[in-house]
């Protein structure tokens, strides 16, 4: 069986997505398509505008046939790790090809970046002059597009499997805030935000939508509340952040002040987003220093050809489809952060018993 995998974020999934779905398709003519797809939170420390289960429910009905679930504590760190776990999970399903976006659509030129030996005491002093992670490897590796720097961390992390790469053209501005047939999901979110009627740029309806932005009197909340030593102990406070963030809070009700006036050039807008993100959902250090290594593979959702696919690796694959059964460490961080992202939901009991229910099926 002939198996293509895709790294998705649906946030929301939108023209562009179908797009991508049907170059892959066109491209690598797989029996079956694999998305790995993060959940209700990113890569850049954003909220889902949908929840996972709609963007399962999109996936299937446009051309996906099995949606495996990016763990959270995965999802929400540097593109490095977002990377290297995602094909990790691709890569137990033994797919033949990865289907990605990029900028330049230079695989070669891409896998010279992937083969860079980059110098960490340099990147590390160009950090504390004061430059973000991104702007230092910039200098470093030449400037990269995101979707680029994306495309590198694959290509490093498929170098010793089995699975061949395969580009297409990335042809909109990811940041660009216009509305057009093929809009970025950043336009979309912001004209969603805005009550505007997106349905012209979605080929799935969105039912209900969620901003980061509503969570932002509880993080002030907890900013206020939580003294210095409790915030030192949250994933991903380090270097004194904690103070800069409560001062920040105290000064600004508004979520787009408060974290205008928190980046730097040492703090970009994904790194503070995906640090406030663990303190409102209770992440500790602690408990992600005892995870194990990523021993599951959750399923979001499947179609028939998808079934074939879980019943040829049941043997095989650690498959999880019941949420009870996700192992211990992770299972309680998924239910924290569910919990989160359920308290903005008009019915978040639905929705908190999808998320104990089996996976989405398409007949």
């Amino acid at each position: 069986m002939k198996k293509s995998g895709i790294i998705v974020e649906y946030n929301p999934f939108h023209n562009g997505h179908l797009y991508h779905l049907n170059q892959a398709r066109k491209l690598t003519e797989p029996d079956v398509l694999i998305a790995v797809c993060t959940g209700n939170y990113n890569l850049r420390g954003d909220l889902s505008v949908i929840n996972k289960f709609d963007k399962t429910k999109a996936a299937l009905e446009n051309g996906v046939d099995l949606v495996i679930e990016l763990p959270y504590i995965y999802a929400t760190q540097n593109a490095n790790v977002f990377g290297t776990k995602a094909v990790e999970l691709l890569d137990r399903f033994k797919i033949d090809h990865l289907v990605f976006g990029s900028e330049t659509n230079n695989i070669d030129e891409l896998k010279k970046y992937a083969d860079l030996e980059i110098d960490v005491t340099k990147l590390k002093e160009l950090m504390h002059e004061g430059l973000s992670y991104p702007k230092a490897y910039g200098l470093l590796s030449a400037s990269l597009y995101p979707n680029d720097l994306l495309a590198v961390t694959y290509l490093k992390a498929i170098k010793n499997t089995q699975i061949s790469p395969v580009s297409i053209q990335r042809t909109s501005d990811y940041l660009s805030k216009e509305l057009d047939l093929i809009s970025s999901a950043t336009a979309i979110r912001k004209a969603i935000h805005e009550g505007i009627d997106v349905s012209q740029y979605v080929p799935y309806p969105i039912h209900e939508s969620v901003f980061i932005d509503d969570l932002y009197p509880y993080l002030r909340k907890l900013l206020f509340t939580m003294n210095s030593e409790e915030l030192r102990e949250i994933f991903l406070v380090d270097e004194g952040i904690e103070n800069m963030l409560r001062e920040n809070a105290l000064e600004y009700d508004d979520y787009e002040d408060f974290m205008n006036a928190s980046i730097s050039r040492r703090y970009t807008r994904s790194r503070l987003q995906r640090t406030c993100l663990q303190i409102m959902n209770h992440i500790t250090k602690k408990e992600v220093a005892v995870l194990p290594e990523l021993n599951y593979i959750r399923v979001l959702g499947f179609n028939q050809k998808g079934r074939e696919v879980l019943h040829e690796c049941k043997e095989e694959l650690p498959i999880v489809t019941q949420f009870k059964n996700i192992p211990s460490g992770y299972k309680e961080i998924e239910w924290k952060t569910s919990l989160i992202y359920a308290s903005l939901l008009k019915d978040p009991a639905a929705y908190l018993k999808q998320e104990l229910k089996g996976p989405i099926i398409q007949k």
